[in-house]
């Protein structure tokens, strides 16, 4: 016999407030990192050397999980993969749930490969800068980012947090802020944040390979 489990109004009242504090506690901590003494230069030598770790890995494989939360919705929308980061053929997200597809970004644009054949997006400079983010904050390389947005950055041992505050109204209407999280030379979370209700949030697991991609690799994930 299946038994039916209900959730008492003001227990389901107190559960969404403990979730809305806890996100506000997490905004309230990327907020306070962007300040003047955590202010970085595109050539900071301390973390120009700690990035190097991530710069020298030629290939890098991970399992992800993206959450997309909207205004209108409850429930953020999950979505999983894997990504693969190449320093010569740019960055590719294998969406598996809740379809397969796969976004390859690198220096000809994005390209979108599904079943259904293959398709270039529309040339958006916001989606542009946003690929760049992605794939630049994989590596940890602020050269490209600085000129795009203002960095903040934050090292508490082996870990490590940078922020990304984009420079123009435009893009910052798009993107909103953009928030890394790390330890040593692993990303595991970003977040692309518009506003207290609509942000984008990627959880990266270790890397589960480091090693050189095959040619049937390239071909499939890479262009």
């Amino acid at each position: 016999m299946r038994r039916t489990v209900e959730i008492h109004p003001a227990t389901g009242l107190r559960l969404l407030a403990m979730l809305a504090l806890a996100f506000a506690a997490r905004a309230a901590a990327a907020d306070s990192l962007v300040a003047p003494a955590y202010r970085l230069a595109a050539d900071d030598p301390a973390w120009f050397e700690f990035g190097g770790a991530l710069r020298q890995q030629p290939s890098v494989t991970a399992d992800f999980t993206e959450l997309r939360y909207f205004s209108f919705a409850r429930t953020p929308v999950a979505l999983k993969g894997e990504v693969r980061v190449s320093a010569d053929h740019g960055l590719s997200l294998h969406y598996l749930e809740p379809e397969d597809q796969i976004v390859i970004s690198d220096r000809q644009g994005v390209l979108v490969r599904t079943a259904k054949g293959e398709r270039s997006p529309p040339s958006d400079p916001q989606a542009a800068a946003a690929n760049l983010a992605l794939l630049s904050v994989l590596r940890l390389d602020l050269s490209p980012l600085a000129e795009k947005f203002e960095l903040y950055g934050r090292r508490t041992g082996p870990t490590w947090a940078l922020a990304l505050v984009p420079r123009s109204d435009e893009l910052r209407r798009a993107l909103g802020q953009i928030t890394v999280e790390g330890e040593a030379a692993s990303v595991h979370r970003i977040e692309f944040r518009r506003s207290l209700t609509q942000r984008v949030e990627i959880l990266v697991e270790p890397p589960r390979s480091l090693g050189v991609f095959g040619a049937e690799e390239l071909r499939r994930f890479f262009r």
